[in-house]
C-alpha cells in the first residue's frame, strides 16, 4: 500500500512535474507517488479521473494501463526505474478502483480484439469511424459495460435488427437449398438424356449389323 498524504503535498509533486493539479484525478492526488508514477510512465493525466462513464474512455484507460505495465517492466529490466517499487495493483489504482477494474474493465476488453468492428467504434476520434447505428444498430446517450456484454453475445443491441438478420439468413439458406435442388435435378435430367442417346445409338448399330448380315446371306 502506498502512503496517503495531504493534498498540498500531492499538489507540490504535480507542480514539480510541470503539470497542473487539475489535470489529475482526485484519487491520484492523494499520493505524490501516484503523481510521479503517472509522469514517469507517460500516462495521460486526464485518464486518472473517474467521472467519465464512457466506454471509449474506459477503453483508453485499459490500453494505457497495458502500455504502462509494459513500460514499467522494460524500465525495471534496464534498471532505469528510480521511483519506489510499484506493482500492477498500484497501476490499476491510477485509473480505477481495483474491484471495478476486475469485475468490469478487464473482462470487457480482454477479448475485444476478437471484435474488430467494436474496436473501430471504440477508437473513433472526431466522428471518423463507424457510427452507433452501424455497430450497435441503435443510438443511446452512452453505452455501458452491460451493453457491451450483450453486443458481444448477440452482435447487436437491437432485437428487431436481430430478427431481421435471422430472417435474412434463413431466406439465404432456403435460396441456397433451392439452387442445390435445381442443380441436382438438372444433373439427373442430363444423365437421363445421355443414357437415352446412348441406347438409341446402340439400337441403331444393332439394326445396321442385322441388315448387313441379311444382305450378305442373300448374295450367297
Amino acid at each position: 500500500m502506498l502512503p496517503a498524504v495531504s493534498l498540498s503535498a500531492a499538489s507540490s509533486a504535480a507542480s514539480g512535474s510541470g503539470l497542473s493539479t487539475q489535470t489529475f484525478g482526485k484519487e491520484v492526488l492523494k499520493s505524490p507517488l501516484l503523481v510521479q508514477f503517472v509522469t514517469a510512465l507517460g500516462i495521460d493525466p486526464a485518464l486518472t479521473h473517474r467521472t467519465d462513464p464512457s466506454l471509449r474512455i474506459w477503453y483508453k484507460k485499459y490500453n494505457s494501463y497495458n502500455e504502462a505495465v509494459a513500460k514499467l517492466t522494460e524500465m525495471k529490466a534496464a534498471d532505469t526505474w528510480t521511483l519506489a517499487n510499484v506493482g500492477r495493483t498500484e497501476l490499476i489504482n491510477l485509473f480505477s478502483g481495483r474491484s471495478f477494474w476486475h469485475s468490469h474493465v478487464s473482462g470487457a476488453f480482454g477479448d475485444i480484439q476478437n471484435h474488430k468492428t467494436m474496436v473501430q467504434w471504440l477508437e473513433v476520434e472526431d466522428d471518423e469511424g463507424p457510427s452507433d447505428l452501424e455497430v450497435w444498430h441503435l443510438q443511446k446517450p452512452h453505452y455501458t459495460f452491460k451493453d457491451l456484454g450483450i453486443w458481444k453475445k448477440e452482435g447487436t443491441l437491437n432485437k428487431d435488427y436481430k430478427k431481421k438478420l435471422q430472417q435474412k439468413e434463413k431466406a439465404k439458406a432456403r435460396q441456397k437449398e433451392r439452387k442445390e435442388k435445381n442443380r441436382n435435378t438438372d444433373d439427373s435430367m442430363d444423365e437421363a438424356e445421355t443414357s437415352k442417346k446412348g441406347r438409341k445409338v446402340s439400337s441403331g448399330k444393332s439394326k445396321k449389323s442385322v441388315s448387313k448380315s441379311s444382305g450378305s446371306k442373300a448374295q450367297k
